[in-house]
């Protein structure tokens, strides 16, 4: 069985250190096998929802102009690593 979208988000983060966005999205919707806009903001979502509860950080940011928007460099936090051992996601 697979992991939640949320919690595979938090794995991948602690396994690669920093990481874009762009890239973190990429590799979650291969992994679930899924495509599509819907998806794409699904998963960027996660992404502001992880920061704003403060398990990942906000670590750089950068205009993409193929894609005419900021894509965010992200870390795991030492809260957010807590929180994985609290809830044997590590």
């Amino acid at each position: 069985m697979k992991l939640h979208h949320k919690g595979y988000m938090l794995v991948l983060l602690e396994r690669k250190q920093l990481e874009w966005d762009d890239v973190l999205i990429s590799e979650a919707m291969q992994e679930y096998q899924l495509s599509g806009r819907y998806w794409l903001n699904h998963f960027r979502i996660i992404l502001d929802e992880l920061a704003s509860a403060g398990l990942i950080n906000r670590e750089d940011h950068r205009l993409d102009n193929l894609c005419d928007r900021l894509v965010f460099q992200y870390a795991l936090s030492a809260f957010g690593r807590q929180r994985m051992k609290d809830t044997g996601l590590l």
